[in-house]
């Protein structure tokens, strides 16, 4: 019994530290020609443990994946990330020209002002799920 009383305080305690937050979760829009995009947002790690964000996903895209601008061979590209860390405490803005999420094979064409829902999944097992605005690409201009 005593065992039992233990693992279960140990697993309220793992989930107590994979507090992240998201905010100003925004949808690039693009023309309906273009069939993928890009979503950014902040994510807020509010507890004392790093995590790590291991993969995205959303109903809107045929494929959604974490990714970031890299400057090589002098020049910038963009390149699909294995994670991202949120360290403890701390928060990580994806935003462009950095860390964002891209969706590929839009589903149908976006609206301004649409809601779409989006999916973050971590390494400790956590799924963080959250809307986020279709903008107008000016209005990304404050990252």
């Amino acid at each position: 019994m005593i065992r039992v009383v233990i693992l279960m305080l140990s697993l309220v305690s793992s989930l107590a530290f994979a507090e992240l937050v998201i905010t100003q979760a925004t949808v690039r829009l693009l023309p309906p020609s273009v069939a993928n995009t890009s979503a950014y947002f902040t994510v807020e790690n509010k507890s004392n443990q790093d995590e790590f964000l291991i993969s995205a996903s959303s109903k809107v895209a045929n494929k959604t994946e974490l990714h970031n601008h890299v400057h090589q061979d002098g020049m910038m590209k963009m390149q699909q990330q294995a994670e991202v860390k949120i360290p403890a405490g701390q928060s990580v803005h994806f935003a462009p020209g950095g860390l964002h999420i891209m969706l590929f094979g839009l589903q149908h064409t976006l609206q301004e002002g649409q809601d779409v829902p989006l999916s973050l999944q971590t390494k400790s097992g956590a799924n963080i799920t959250f809307t986020a605005k279709v903008t107008n690409p000016s209005a990304h201009k404050h990252h």
